[in-house]
């Protein structure tokens, strides 16, 4: 049988137990403190992958080892069916989209005849719900599933719609003509998760600058509308389409076909014609603010996507454009517009000869560099009222000439509007972006969108104020959270097709994605007990039990719901709320997390904001985040049945820190897979040994160090600091239970073995839940993983048999590393030890120096020592092993005696066939290789031959 097979016939026999006796299932309990655990809800539109694993079994592995802590844990579970994530993929199958149905039939492994019913979104998202609730029961995942819902349950709908009048009532939901990024094929806005990819579209926006040429105008696009005065050419593709337009004062526009495209969306335009690039090279147009006669010259530097397709050449501070005249070897001017301290007059020509390069991608440091200094620290030049016409002058003069560069721009831009030469141009500036129909995302000027106004100032100051009330893990996610809240802008919230929650006020439009799953956790405390017409989820209802607003008498004399049940409905509400973990990817720093903050204070005030945020690092597969592109998707169900449920959890969660990604593949997994079958084998038999009742050093001392593994694992679930957990429990615990049996030469006490295996299980149970309740159940009848968490009350503590052990390991470690530098193996090793009781006094000394952070000198000045002596003394007081470092102040060793008394068990780890002990202050001692001068207290010398 597979490693895979045996650990999941283990995990699915346990999860049936588990479920059959409601384990996980949570009610308030007055007496008992409680922990609201939740994660992000996953969208429906396709199985679930090892990335969601990670995060969910991590709030898994939370959930599990608070409820061992003693508090009454809930963990619940839903699901995501709103907006166009579903949407796309429906309407991707429905046209027979190639990549979707290649990624469900190849990745995926489902059925062909199942895809073809996947054009109904609406089946589509039921049968991924099922399909990740089937995932999700074999991880283990200790949830309570009667409190299961998806957002588009009448009840739900009934909760955001409530929601929604609340947030028109208190002032941060408008509606005005705003640009938002849109997919032109499915014809709504889009963000982050509507993308491929879940890219964010972001939105910049340029000047479109009207340049009169006959009778037609050439728009160039350009975020530097200041430098217009410097503008001595058009630059266009010579290989790209051009569209001839109208706009709405009837005027005939030029720009390439791809900017038409993508702008008929923001400005009403009309298409008349077309031409090549070419064909417009030659043209004579007009600068319009210095009125100067320019040539339209072919530049391969065009991108046609970019702007309109039509670039106004500023060549005295563009590299660029610099380049692109002088390789045409046309004669133009050089205007300079903007003076800085810390260029030259012409920094766009400076640039290229600094750079000694011609490349644009090899200029862009250079380009950044003149930008951000001009824009900063610029002044336009005074010069500039002798390029425009008499009728400007007085304009330019007061305004522009002799202003900072960022105040001019500005002014430049009212200066153009007044000739009626500009318009606004939005554009997305991390493009190309495509929505999960294939369409690239473009920006689109929507009449009467609704927005939530997270620019608000007043709701913005008090949730960065609340920030500090919040633990972050990791911590420094804190400081990227606050720079989103802090740049949030308006954000629409609307979409006319898709699944989801009708807007209250306007049926027509459905609350998007990111926006219905803002305060849902709160619905998971009471879904459970909502078994009423949706008619009575008035919102009377909800004021009084989320907000305690009213009475019970009124509400249930409204409503006809009895009052002993609304009472209670309020009353688990308020005995589960808040949450006290939030988990979700780190991704959702971006969105969901900030807008979840945003949503909880404008209802619910402070007090019910989560306790404690935490976002853990993406999966690599292959090195790369996982991505359809580079063909990595990796499903959970899939690495559940090729490595089993136990090696998936620890995979997925606990190989690297909270805030790194991880890497998943075979060799991690496989070993992982070993080492439980190791740990599972050597408990099985330690089980079946008899023992003996005898109590000898190291049995003492095993129970002494676990008191240090359950102080520091402990401590690490409670910062979700896994890596260590998984370390010290999975292989700290597993070597040190070997070396105990070597010391013991295998007569192990079965009463001390016993209560350490029972402490090794509970340890193990919240990331490996159902290999520890199998091995528990070789000694209880009980469920381990509704055990207490280990406390070292449990075992006692003996600081000298934990030192003789731990002082014995250490010289297996310098041994083993002295063997590695020598690049031999060792076969005899002579061992001097340093019983000298005045260096033993003040290496205890050099200890406490260091912990009060005395320095060197301050020692030796304190302990009247000559400075070789103190310099070595002190600096092995840095380098011993915590183990060891922490024990010597206290207590104190027979070196020589533990080496002998234990001389057996250390030929035996080292694979020796002899080793001589030798105390360094012994005159007749042979000094081999020098190692005796070397010994010190607790530090061998040690020689290997």
């Amino acid at each position: 049988m597979s490693l895979a097979n045996f650990f999941n016939e283990i995990a699915f026999k346990w999860q049936k137990e588990w479920e059959n006796n409601k384990v996980y299932e949570a009610n308030p309990e007055t007496d008992r403190p409680k922990k609201f655990i939740t994660v992000a809800f996953p969208y429906t539109n396709s199985p679930l992958h090892i990335g969601h694993g990670r995060t969910y079994i991590t709030a898994d592995i939370y959930a599990r080892y608070l409820r061992m802590k003693g508090y009454n844990v809930l963990f619940p579970f839903a699901f995501q069916f709103t907006g166009t994530p579903i949407l796309s993929i429906a309407e991707s199958v429905k046209r027979g989209d190639e990549e979707i149905i290649s990624t469900f039939v190849n990745i995926y492994q489902i059925p062909k005849e199942e895809i073809e019913k996947f054009s109904d979104p609406t089946y589509l998202a039921e049968y991924f719900k099922n399909d990740m609730k089937s995932t999700a029961k074999k991880l283990g995942l200790s949830v309570d599933w009667r409190r299961e819902f998806t957002t588009v349950d009448p009840a739900f709908e009934k909760f955001v719609q409530w929601q929604y009048r609340k947030l028109m009532e208190l002032g941060y939901i408008k509606r005005e003509d705003s640009p938002v990024a849109y997919c032109p094929r499915d014809e709504f806005p889009v963000g982050m998760h509507d993308t491929k990819g879940d890219v964010e579209p972001e939105i910049t926006d340029l000047d479109g600058i009207y340049f009169p040429s006959g009778d037609y105008f050439f728009i160039a696009a350009t975020p530097r509308p200041e430098t217009i005065f410097g503008a001595v050419a058009l630059l266009v593709n010579p290989e790209a389409d051009y569209v001839i337009a109208t706009d709405s004062l009837n005027r005939k526009v030029i720009i390439s076909r791809q900017a038409y495209d993508k702008l008929k969306y923001q400005i009403n335009f009309r298409e008349e014609g077309e031409k090549k690039g070419k064909n417009l090279v030659g043209m004579i147009a007009k600068n319009p603010v210095t009125e100067k006669e320019i040539k339209v010259l072919p530049s391969k530097f065009v991108d046609p996507s970019i702007g309109t397709g039509v670039v106004m050449a500023v060549p005295s501070h563009e590299p660029l454009h610099y380049i692109a005249l002088t390789e045409l070897k046309e004669e133009f001017e050089l205007i300079p517009v903007i003076k800085t301290d810390e260029l030259g007059e012409l920094p766009g020509v400076e640039a290229v000869g600094l750079a000694q390069t011609r490349n644009p991608a090899e200029l862009k440091d250079y380009i950044d560099t003149i930008y951000r200094i001009e824009y900063h620290k610029g002044i336009m030049r005074e010069d500039l009222v002798d390029l425009v016409p008499n009728f400007m002058k007085e304009f330019v003069k007061d305004k522009i000439a002799g202003k900072l560069v960022k105040d001019a721009r500005e002014k430049t831009r009212e200066l153009l509007d007044m000739l009626n030469s500009r318009i606004t141009i939005y554009e997305i500036s991390n493009g190309p972006v495509y929505c999960r129909c294939g369409a690239e995302i473009v920006v689109k000027v929507i009449k009467g969108q609704w927005f939530i106004d997270y620019s608000n100032p007043i709701w913005k100051t008090s949730v960065l104020k609340s920030l500090d009330k919040i633990n972050f893990i990791p911590a420094d996610s804190k400081k990227e959270m606050e720079k989103i809240i802090f740049n949030l802008q308006p954000r629409a919230f609307t979409r006319s097709r898709g699944l989801g929650v009708r807007l209250p006020w306007d049926e027509k439009e459905i609350i998007d994605s990111l926006s219905d799953s803002t305060i849902y956790t709160a619905f998971y405390t009471i879904v459970h007990r909502l078994k009423y017409p949706i008619s009575l989820l008035s919102d009377k209802f909800w004021d009084y039990i989320l907000l305690d607003r009213g009475t019970a008498d009124e509400v249930s004399k409204e409503l006809g719901i009895p009052k002993e049940q609304l009472e209670e409905i309020k009353s688990e509400f308020k005995y589960w709320y808040p949450v006290d973990s939030r988990h979700s990817g780190r991704d959702l720093i971006q969105n969901h997390l900030p807008y979840y903050l945003f949503h909880h204070f404008a209802i619910f005030s402070e007090k019910f904001l989560p306790r404690q945020i935490v976002t853990n690092g993406f999966i690599r597969v292959g090195g790369k985040k996982m991505s359809k592109s580079f063909g990595n998707i990796y499903p959970l169900n899939r690495a559940i049945d090729e490595y089993g449920v136990e090696t998936v959890r620890i995979a997925l969660t606990s190989t690297s820190s909270i805030s790194d990604d991880i890497e998943f593949n075979s060799n991690i997994a496989k070993s992982i897979a070993e080492q439980l079958k190791k740990i599972h084998d050597l408990i099985s038999k330690l089980l079946e040994i008899e023992g003996v009742n005898e109590r000898r050093d190291p049995d003492v001392w095993l129970l002494s160090i676990f008191k240090r593994y359950i102080e520091d694992v402990d401590k690490a679930y409670e910062n979700l600091d896994l890596r260590t957990v998984y370390m010290t429990v999975y292989y700290t615990i597993y070597e040190t239970i070997r070396d105990y049996i070597e010391l013991t030469n295998a007569k192990i006490n079965k009463d001390i073995i016993k209560k350490v295996i029972s402490i090794w299980l509970r340890l193990m149970a919240p990331i490996t839940p159902h290999l520890a309740e199998e091995l528990w159940h070789k000694m209880s009848n009980t469920f381990v993983v509704k055990e207490k968490f280990p406390s070292i009350n449990e075992v006692e503590y003996n600081e000298k048999s934990l030192l003789k052990v731990e002082y014995l390991r250490s010289i297996i470690e310098d041994v083993n590393r002295l063997s590695s530098e020598l690049g031999k193996e060792a076969e005899k090793v002579v061992i001097y030890v340093n019983d000298d009781n005045n260096l033993k006094e003040l290496l205890k000394k050099a200890i406490i120096a260091i912990k009060d952070r005395k320095s060197l000198r301050d020692f030796m000045i304190e302990n009247n020592v000559d400075d070789k002596t103190a310099r070595r003394i002190y600096e092995l007081a840095n380098v011993l092993p915590s183990t060891i470092r922490d024990l010597i102040v206290t207590t104190d060793i027979d070196e020589e005696e533990v080496i002998v008394q234990n001389i057996n068990f250390l030929m035996n780890k080292l694979d020796l066939r002899e080793m001589i002990v030798y105390s360094s202050t012994d005159e007749k001692a042979p000094n081999i290789l020098g190692k005796k001068d070397l010994a010190l207290p607790y530090k061998p010398g040690i020689a290997i031959l």
